[in-house]
């Protein structure tokens, strides 16, 4: 009898966190078009444009995260969830490297100030757990020994 968590919970909670990451983003896009409408803002116009594209990527990333949620274990869910983990994992990534040119204002040994240090460990964190589930349900069986 194994000890570890059924595989079907670990795809539920990969698959909550993609929706968690695509509802998050439709929010951060809908705070972008709001900010972006404001005529006395300096940059209202880029950030409207910006808010509008990012709510687009948003809605799709989330409407596949309810896809990838609603799929049991077929091709098309498992395919997507894969690509759902590349994206929050680059994106997490590219996040650090943002964490890391801000702690070098902070001052040495300071991360924790950057406010965008829990996501982007999240995101690296959660698009890791994808993958790593991806390819413990993909990888091929090896030869048997005698």
């Amino acid at each position: 009898m194994g000890t570890g968590r059924p595989r079907s919970f670990t795809r539920s909670v990969i698959s909550c966190g993609h929706l968690l990451v695509g509802g998050s983003a439709l929010v951060f896009a809908g705070v972008m078009v709001v900010a972006g409408r404001d005529p006395e803002a300096g940059l209202g116009g880029v950030l409207l444009g910006l808010g509008l594209i990012l709510a687009l990527a948003a809605a799709l990333f989330t409407f596949a995260a309810v896809v990838v949620l609603r799929a049991t274990r077929t091709a098309r869910g498992g395919s997507l969830s894969l690509i759902l983990s590349i994206v929050e994992f680059l994106a997490g990534a590219a996040m650090v490297t943002g964490v890391a040119v801000a702690v070098q204002g902070y001052g040495a040994f300071e991360p924790w100030r950057s406010p965008i240090l829990v996501p982007s460990v999240l995101l690296v964190a959660l698009g890791l757990a994808g993958l790593h589930l991806w390819m413990r349900d993909h990888r091929r069986p090896g030869p048997k020994l005698p």
